[in-house]
């Protein structure tokens, strides 16, 4: 039945332009969804970006006690796509819906396989905050929670109001004042703040569910030269927040346009955000020059800062979101073959 509906989708519409949550590489160009869009947005691209997670927390277990820990490994992945599957489920979803019911009909099946989808993580998250320590649990969701509030309206003025209705409920002479009402408080539009979650989240947050996983303290016994842990809490920490940057990059011109805070908007240019990219990498790579795989990925990270572009293919901008996981799976390759 399914099969039968998608054999028949013959409509295309048009996507919402701005995708909110941190991890997720925006452009401002409209295109045309069709199936493949979508599963590529609601599926592929919350799998391409959880493998950096995957990558990383395995190889902080490692560095922290000698194995692979199933346990943080999944809670960092399912987390992470859950946030972008979610976001972008819900753009699909206002998107398609304004084009009429009929075309929803016939993306029906599609909402349906996607809510599966979500529906497996959920699932593989419980199971695994289940058998992990409760304060792993309450680590993953303080550091989880600004990407699923990414693009949500806050209205804290609305808790003032509460406050007050219930300390004044019983006096008889009390008069609730009634705010006029504000403007919500949004995440994603606070200037640069896409960079500083994104970095915080998968430099620290990560290393934190891992090593509350494991019970241990940060600073292990073991030994996994050429990487020290606080070395890759560092390193994950300005990679990440540098490759958010670089995507605002791409899209620097539009951004102008339209008034969006993003950092290079901020900075003037493109070229000098190009400049201070290039100098905190370089930064980094002199600091931890005793490995050679940071050294590799730092230098790898400053030549796509130059390479790439607003006439860049999306897809390009992928290795700049694996420049971290790249090297990691060189160091694990070559370990492997006792090649260290």
């Amino acid at each position: 039945m399914i099969k039968g509906h998608l054999q028949g989708f013959n409509s295309t519409v048009h996507p919402l332009s701005g995708l909110a949550n941190p991890e997720n590489l925006p452009s401002t160009r409209m295109s045309t969804p069709t199936i493949s869009t979508f599963i590529t947005s609601v599926v592929l691209q919350p799998i391409i970006v959880a493998i950096t997670s995957a990558v990383l927390s395995s190889l902080l277990s490692y560095e922290i006690a000698g194995r692979l820990d199933w346990r943080p490994i999944t809670v960092c992945v399912t987390c992470d796509i859950l946030a972008v599957a979610v976001d972008h489920l819900k753009d699909q979803e206002v998107a398609i819906s304004a084009r009429g019911a009929a075309v929803m009909k016939r993306f029906a099946p599609l909402f349906h396989l996607a809510r599966i989808f979500l529906g497996l993580n959920v699932l593989l998250l419980v199971v695994a905050f289940w058998r992990s320590p409760p304060k792993m649990t309450l680590i993953a969701v303080a550091f989880a929670a600004p990407a699923f509030l990414w693009a949500t309206p806050l209205h804290f003025s609305r808790i003032g109001t509460v406050v007050n209705r219930f300390v004044l409920a019983n006096d008889e002479e009390g008069e609730v004042e009634y705010d006029s009402p504000k403007a919500p408080f949004i995440i994603k539009r606070v200037p640069g703040m896409k960079a500083i979650f994104d970095g915080i989240i998968r430099g620290c947050g990560i290393f934190f569910v891992v090593n509350s996983a494991l019970q241990l303290s940060w600073q292990s016994t073991y030994n996994a030269p050429p990487w020290m842990i606080m070395e890759t809490v560092i390193w994950s920490t300005v990679n990440r927040t540098c490759h958010c940057i670089m995507t605002d990059v791409r899209d620097y011109d539009e951004d102008v346009k339209t008034g969006v805070p993003t950092i290079p908007v901020l900075l003037g240019s493109a070229l000098k955000t190009r400049m201070v990219l290039s100098v905190v990498q370089a930064a980094v790579m002199m600091a931890f020059l005793r490995n050679p795989f940071i050294v590799g990925s730092s230098s790898f990270a400053i030549a796509l800062v130059w390479i790439l572009g607003k006439d860049s293919p999306k897809v390009y901008f992928r290795l700049s979101l694996h420049s971290q996981t790249i090297f990691i799976v060189l160091y694990a390759v070559m370990l492997a073959f006792d090649l260290l």
